[in-house]
């Protein structure tokens, strides 16, 4: 009984590691096993096998609490909401309507395992998953930066192609000459995301060690982060980046930052309006349209990215307020394109759930999510920064992008929030803590 309640816990390991070469993974294997299908999808079996596993452990041991059957029940009443809406509208493209149950339900499947896996297994050692997280992303991004820097069709030598679901290589507004680099996550904007809580956590961790070498060692990390994030000229990647920094740095740092900000604030608002009108002169300088505000026109109706952008958006809140019970499954969101009528991208995650599943879905997503947020609150200590700062960098890149649909973004912050809540925190960290960490 000792070795399954830990099946769990090896489970969440084994998806940390997986999940960012995944992508990479299904369509280079593939190519020797053939398969591709089954190698996108398995890694979702697999997730509501060892889900479904885990609750009927926690289950048939006693070993739930009142927050395991919260998020249990929340998780439950999503996937309903999902099934009954297909339900309604029968004659919606069946496999968008899989895809978008499958890749909207992911989100409480992995709160749900994550938090039933520490349940079990109380007695792991949560440095040890960061540990094997940041060896990941490591990887990750040193091999974004190196795919900067190779021939931009080497991708296709391992099975990436437009006619096998994944293109090799991409580039600013489809300029040959601006390339972006996506590594072996799915595109460059998830890439971005995913590399924004290791990039915080590696910040976190540095400013805390007293040992040369070790701070030596984590700074190099943190700078082939930060670089591949630059090159994945990720605009809301830079953004949830800064946010989480600023985040991390405030909560850990308040108490020296107020009086710096007290005594030098006049500085302080001179700068911020100096790069104001910076910002502003160099609007139309070239480099800038083409690496920061991606101005170049697009083929619609002569609209650049920007302007695309907040007419999906548009489009997408237009819509879910005609149906607020939703239009289903699949309806909206990168699943969507698998329907040969024409997807619907809303840019934005928060928008194409309301747009699918209605007020109530959204509001069952929100509300998991306030769940996991209170208990994270607990946590007075660097990990605790990490996660929340995470939490609300993954809330602006999802108001831009669909980023909780990445499997890689998405396993990292959930598994590691719900492991987080029941992970012990050492005492010699907890005492050098922030005495409060608030929002």
């Amino acid at each position: 009984m000792i070795v399954l309640r830990r099946i769990p816990y090896w489970g969440v390991l084994a998806l940390l590691i997986y999940m960012p070469f995944h992508i990479f993974l299904a369509q280079s294997v593939s190519l020797a096993t053939g398969g591709l299908e089954v190698w996108k999808i398995a890694k979702d079996v697999v997730l509501g096998l060892l889900t479904l596993f885990t609750i009927c452990l926690v289950v048939i041991d006693k070993k739930g609490n009142r927050l395991f059957y919260w998020l249990l029940g929340i998780g439950v009443a999503y996937f309903a909401i999902h099934a009954l809406l297909w339900a309604v509208y029968p004659d919606l493209h069946q496999k968008s309507a899989i895809l978008g149950i499958i890749y909207n339900t992911r989100l409480p499947a992995l709160l749900i395992l994550g938090y039933g896996a520490a349940l079990l297994y109380p007695k792991f050692v949560f440095s040890s998953i960061f540990k094997v997280v940041l060896g990941v992303s490591t990887v990750v991004a040193f091999l974004g930066v190196l795919q900067y820097f190779l021939p931009k069709d080497i991708l296709t030598y391992v099975g990436y192609g437009l006619e096998r679901g994944t293109r090799p290589a991409f580039f600013i507004d489809d300029n040959p000459a601006l390339p972006r680099v996506m590594s072996t996550i799915r595109e460059p904007n998830a890439l971005g995301a995913y590399l924004i809580l290791p990039f915080a956590a590696l910040l976190a961790i540095g400013l805390r060690l007293r040992d040369n070498a070790r701070r030596l060692l984590i700074g190099g990390m943190w700078l082939l982060h930060g670089l591949a994030l630059l090159l994945t000229f990720s605009r809301s990647a830079w953004l949830g980046a800064a946010l989480a920094v600023a985040l991390v740095l405030w909560w850990q740092y308040k108490a020296r930052i107020m009086p710096l900000c007290k005594r030098w604030w006049p500085l302080l608002v001179a700068t911020i309006l100096l790069f104001t009108v910076v910002a502003f002169t160099q609007r139309n300088n070239e480099f800038v349209k083409s690496y920061v505000t991606h101005s170049t026109p697009e083929a619609v109706e002569d609209l650049d990215s920007n302007d695309l952008h907040w007419l999906l958006v548009r489009e997408g809140i237009e819509g879910a307020i005609a149906r607020p019970l939703g239009h289903g499954p699949g309806t909206a969101g990168i699943v969507s394109i698998q329907n040969g009528n024409g997807g619907f991208l809303t840019e934005n995650y928060y928008v194409q759930i309301g747009y699918e599943v209605g007020i109530i879905g959204l509001a069952l997503l929100v509300a998991v999510s306030v769940v996991v947020y209170k208990a994270l609150h607990g946590r007075h200590d660097y990990v605790g920064a990490v996660l929340l700062a995470g939490f609300w960098a993954y809330v602006l890149t999802n108001m831009l992008l669909h980023t909780w649909s990445s499997e890689a973004v998405a396993t990292q912050w959930w598994l590691l929030a719900s492991l987080a809540v029941l992970a012990r925190v050492p005492k010699k960290i907890k005492s050098k803590a922030p005495k409060n960490v608030t929002t």
